[in-house]
């Protein structure tokens, strides 16, 4: 074979490479509308609460605030929190985890971006609480919304970005720390 046919050869199965690297890397690049469709998908029956509806709510003087749960890992949670929010155990069962929270009140539970917090009202309507909704988008809209989040009874300006592919979809100003490179 003629050795520039397959210099030609070997530089085209090297861009091919790269361009497949790339198309791998941007089939894999978050955005909302990928993870809601995802959220949605999985968990059909699990009502949705915007942010801004929560926040709505919250400010609301003539309404009684919901329960609100953050489901996320325990170091997640004491980077920063929605303002009275509970962490949950996920790993507990439910009525352990609920214990002295009637079925009947109104319940918005939220993650990093709402898929865990999505499997976890499924499971308290499973248990039979009523009025759950799952906070869509959960705390990464939240905060890149403005909203506030606190840290041990005080506002906070970070959130946990869980990892640097979930954290695709937090704001990087608020990232608390950047989780090293895979």
């Amino acid at each position: 074979m003629n050795k520039y046919l397959i210099s030609a050869i070997v530089a085209a199965a090297v861009l091919a490479g790269i361009g497949g690297y790339r198309w791998y890397q941007h089939s894999r690049r978050l955005t909302w509308a990928k993870v809601d469709g995802m959220i949605a998908n999985a968990f059909p029956q699990v009502p949705q609460l915007t942010v801004k509806a929560l926040h709505t709510w919250l400010t609301d003087p003539h309404k009684s605030p919901p329960v609100l749960l953050d489901v996320r890992a325990k170091q997640e949670y004491a980077v920063s929190h929605l303002h009275d929010a509970r962490w949950i155990n996920t790993d507990e069962p439910v009525s352990k985890a609920m214990a002295g929270i009637e079925h009947n009140q109104p319940i918005v539970a939220y993650c990093s971006v709402g898929y865990r917090s999505s499997d976890y009202c499924a499971r308290l309507m499973k248990d039979g609480f009523t009025h759950v909704y799952d906070l869509k988008g959960s705390i990464f809209q939240w905060a890149n919304a403005g909203l506030p989040v606190y840290r041990t009874g005080k506002m906070a300006h970070h959130v946990h970005p869980y990892d640097r592919h979930w954290g695709q979809l937090l704001k990087r100003s608020l990232w608390a720390w950047h989780p090293p490179k895979p």
